[in-house]
């Protein structure tokens, strides 16, 4: 991966948006980066490093936001809606560390 990219996903613990990314380097870095499998897009314009995922690509089942964690998962959705959404209240008391959101669909194993 490109250094420069590899540093913004860092700073992003992670993740970067497109619009991010095409401020500092040509697109065609991100592309190559995409092809290469060195991130992942879990959703329009937001790219996750491919090793954050729960399953390699080649077996995966399901999209791509489904395969990593609630909390990149969150930290993807609001990155995606660029502060025109929020959060339901009972994820926010989780997100703030308030009170434990279960979580059914990822206890019961559909990672």
């Amino acid at each position: 991966m490109d250094a420069v990219l590899a540093d913004l996903v860092e700073r992003g613990h992670g993740l970067v948006t497109r619009s991010i990314v095409e401020q500092v380097v040509p697109a065609w870095i991100l592309q190559r980066a995409c092809t290469n499998g060195e991130l992942v897009r879990v959703l329009p314009e937001v790219f996750a490093a491919a090793h954050l995922l729960n399953a390699p690509i080649e077996r995966a089942t399901g999209p791509p936001l489904s395969r990593i964690g609630p909390a990149l998962g969150r930290r993807a959705v609001s990155a995606w809606v660029r502060g025109r959404g929020a959060l339901s209240h009972l994820t926010a008391l989780d997100v703030w560390g308030l009170r434990r959101h279960r979580r059914w669909w990822y206890d019961k194993g559909c990672r």
